[in-house]
């Protein structure tokens, strides 16, 4: 006869397989039923390089991949230096094994956000000593729509979320042991962060300073740890500093409207990771228990209560941080995806007691955003109330297609990969799919002297903002014929995985896309 503790162990790790045969069910299921988006594409298409040349060379004598120029977002010896190249070396791996395709581009992103949610668990456990507490983080953590659009993505997203969590696993062991140990923790987590994007690392230093200001009596030697995590950091970062110089390329990443960057991170947090209506959950208990006359007392221990302070600045400031930015894009966001889990579990644990009401909560929470879009009514911007973890779960089991996906089929059939496609665009999806010459137009004057491309496309295929940049011209009528295609009418932005625009189902209208085949080109 099994023991009340045997039976209690027996249900944790019930529970613990489900929230984990959940999170691998979001992540990994139809991960290849799309097609790569443009960023995604970048990501796939430097990775294959990799394979061939053993760096991210950003030509392989057929395509330039390019954003802003040769000078702009690669050296003089082609190698790209836009970005740190973690992410790239990672999607290289996985292409070597599995070969290319879009579920090879995709699968070790997915796999690190299925680690993510693995590693929440256990580090909210050791913070907190609270299973139920852990457990609850893992669960908001894991059904949280950012969370699994972004980690579902064939891009460095879930390799910054993976390292929020080692680095706040870092803190937590130099808080807890007076050694070294948690401060190498620290730092190769944050130097994970910045070979994907160093645009997310400043705001967890600066945070990391004040939050060391503020405790620093009650941790023997806490400066001087994490100074020498600090230099560290520093001399991870200084070889990739000194070999992309990436202040050059200030004038094609400067900062955007810093006060609109402000709103609207707020306005997308509390719609789509942290309802701030949350936080009228304190105030309401304690006014309750001193209308009662109950005292109110923290079950947190000294280092929980320190570790929560931490959360708490990290917030802001990273928000404050990334407002500086070139635009409002929540991928760079993505490492308060973890923290707000850990600070709306803790809300709910301690100020939401009754079980029943807990429970009720986290499942409007997490499956729902009803909370947030009916509280800030009518100041909305927008959003509109459904059931989020439908819509996810309707993306990921039903076939989806779009017009990229219509092009490709079309030029399969009716181009050769040996041909040429003369576009305003970078294209980058269409030269994964179809290993076809792109001409991206933008970055050239008029069509090649020697040579007239194969194909001309007035629109992109696979780009975000559709504008037509190709009019029709002499050239065009005495050279080419016009040829159109049926395209689903997808919304350009659909691939992207922020919620507003992200498509989640297929548009069933069907469209004529128009473009122009060189006359007396044969199949």
């Amino acid at each position: 006869m099994s023991s009340p503790a045997d039976i209690k162990h027996i249900y944790r790790a019930a529970i613990g397989l489900a929230v984990l045969a959940f999170t691998a069910f979001m992540l990994f299921y139809n991960l290849g039923g799309r097609p790569l988006w443009g960023d995604e594409a970048e990501t796939a298409l430097l990775a294959l390089n990799i394979t061939k040349y053993g760096l991210p060379v950003n030509t392989d004598g057929k395509n330039t991949i390019t954003l802003y120029g040769q000078s702009v977002d690669s050296n003089t010896n082609h190698i790209w230096t836009w970005r740190p190249w973690l992410g790239e070396y990672l999607a290289a791996a996985s292409l070597s094994l599995m070969g290319k395709s879009t579920t090879a581009a995709r699968l070790p992103f997915a796999a690190f956000g299925f680690m993510s949610v693995v590693a929440l668990m256990f580090v909210a456990f050791r913070i907190s000593g609270d299973y139920e507490k852990a457990v609850l983080s893992a669960i908001i953590f894991a059904a949280t729509e950012l969370f699994i659009l972004h980690t579902r993505q064939g891009r460095y997203y879930s390799l910054i979320i993976f390292g929020q969590i080692w680095l706040i696993y870092g803190l937590y062991l130099v808080l807890k042991k007076d050694t070294m140990h948690g401060v190498w923790h620290a730092a190769a987590a944050l130097s994970l962060q910045f070979y994907c994007n160093y645009v997310v690392a400043p705001g967890n230093v600066i945070a990391i300073g004040i939050w060391a200001v503020v405790i620093r009596r009650r941790y023997h030697r806490l400066f001087y740890r994490l100074s020498v995590g600090a230099l560290l950091f520093v001399s991870a970062c200084l070889p990739w500093l000194l070999y992309a110089r990436p202040w050059q390329q200030g004038g094609y990443a400067s900062g955007g409207n810093f006060i609109q960057g402000l709103l609207v991170y707020s306005k997308e947090i509390h719609f789509h990771i942290f309802p701030f209506t949350l936080l009228i959950l304190p105030t309401v208990y304690h006014i309750y228990h001193r209308a009662r006359g109950v005292p109110v007392a923290s079950s947190e221990t000294s280092i929980e209560a320190d570790m929560g302070k931490l959360f708490w600045l990290f917030v802001p400031i990273h928000v404050f941080v990334v407002s500086f930015g070139p635009g409002q894009n929540l991928r760079y966001i993505t490492p308060l995806f973890p923290v707000f889990a850990i600070i709306e579990a803790g809300l709910l644990m301690r100020y939401a007691k009754p079980a029943l009401l807990r429970a009720a909560l986290m499942i409007v929470l997490v499956a729902s955003n009803f909370i947030p879009v009916y509280s800030a009514y009518p100041f909305t911007g927008g959003h509109h109330a459904r059931l989020t973890i439908v819509d996810l779960i309707s993306e990921i089991t039903t076939p989806y297609t779009n017009r990229l996906e219509d092009v490709v089929k079309f030029l399969k059939k009716e181009a050769r990969p040996d041909q040429s496609v003369f576009v305003f665009d970078p294209e980058f999806p269409l030269i994964f799919y179809t290993d076809m010459n792109i001409i991206d137009a933008r970055l050239v004057n008029s069509f090649p002297a020697d040579k007239l491309p194969d194909w001309v496309f007035p629109v992109s295929a696979s780009g975000i903002s559709g504008k037509t940049a190709i009019a029709p011209s002499e050239v065009i009528y005495k050279y080419y014929d016009a040829v159109s295609i049926p395209v689903h009418n997808s919304n350009r932005r659909g691939g992207v995985p922020e919620p507003d625009t992200h498509e989640y189902l297929t548009n069933q209208e069907i469209v004529q896309m128009t473009v122009y085949k060189r006359k007396g080109m044969a199949r």
